[in-house]
């Protein structure tokens, strides 16, 4: 159970995103139908980067995911705020060592990854506590520097490749926007200041809007049908959670986004989607047993 907490610690249902954005990437840059070790390489190291930042942030938010009654690995006493730190180191070295032999784009953009997922939590700076900073250090590293290390990608023609990661910096961005809603009291109580503390529910479901709007004319000017239905679809879900902001709408409309980006990543390789269902029902067994929760839901 103990090597159980630790992978579950790493929270692989947020890991998701982190996923299913590297391979839709992967697809549509390389229009490669099955991964090499070069790509699995990669994506095991921008795994344990942003495993790495989960753990870091656990220990930094232990008081305010105490208020919000998050699931606590810490706080229940399944892991030490000492073993925590030591999982954190180790990830990252791992990490940065997959990024260190797949080139300098990889290794760079791995690099401001670690970075951010770091400074997003750990004091003096702790983005996440500043209401422009905790956005964007989501969005850039979800969705700009997680695209770009794909391997393969060139110097000389990196400009051409920037229009996928707007897109994923917007989508990633506007479900980012849903996530701070539900945390408001628990971050106002621990001196935290995220937009959701100085703007009402529907203002900042109004600028989701506004970014999905954006990431759909991005998908259009992709050509990409498939994202182009994800941001429709989403969009629909953000007017709805506009016209009617209550809990369980706001939170289905974050997550529902992250699904319909892993069933495109699935239907690229099916063997992901498979993974999924595996993870899925892997993880309700262990929260069940550990913590007597259905997790994960949809609402």
């Amino acid at each position: 159970m103990k090597l159980l907490d630790f992978i579950f610690a790493a929270r692989p249902m947020l890991l998701l995103p982190v996923w299913s954005i590297y391979l839709i990437s992967f697809r549509y840059y390389r229009d490669a139908v099955s991964l090499q070790f070069d790509a699995y390489l990669v994506l095991f190291g921008a795994t344990f980067l942003f495993a790495g930042a989960y753990y870091i942030n656990q220990v930094y938010d232990y008081d305010s995911d105490l208020f919000n009654k998050k699931l606590g690995f810490l706080q229940k006493g399944l892991i030490g705020i000492g073993q925590m730190k030591a999982a954190y180191i180790i990830v990252s070295i791992l990490g940065l060592a997959a990024g260190a032999v797949s080139g300098t784009i990889v290794f760079t953009a791995l690099s401001v990854i670690l970075l951010l997922g770091y400074i997003y939590s750990a004091p003096p700076v702790r983005l996440k506590d500043r209401p422009l900073a905790g956005l964007l250090a989501n969005s850039v590293a979800y969705g700009i520097f997680l695209p770009l290390t794909v391997p393969g990608l060139k110097p000389e023609i990196f400009t051409s490749y920037l229009l996928l990661p707007l897109f994923m910096f917007l989508a990633v961005a506007a479900g980012y926007l849903l996530t701070i809603i539900p945390d408001r009291e628990g971050d106002l109580a621990s001196g935290k200041k995220t937009l959701a503390a100085f703007i009402p529910d529907r203002a900042i479901i109004a600028l989701g809007v506004v970014f999905i709007v954006v990431s759909l004319v991005c998908a259009w000017n992709l050509d990409h049908y498939y994202l182009i239905g994800v941001s429709a679809l989403s969009l629909g879900l953000f007017t709805v959670a506009l016209i009617r902001p209550r809990p369980g709408v706001i939170l289905f409309a974050c997550k529902f986004p992250i699904l319909l980006m892993s069933l495109l990543a699935g239907c690229y390789y099916p063997a992901y989607l498979v993974f999924l269902v595996a993870l899925l029902i892997v993880t309700r067994l262990y929260y069940r047993r550990r913590f007597n929760l259905d997790y994960p839901r949809l609402s």
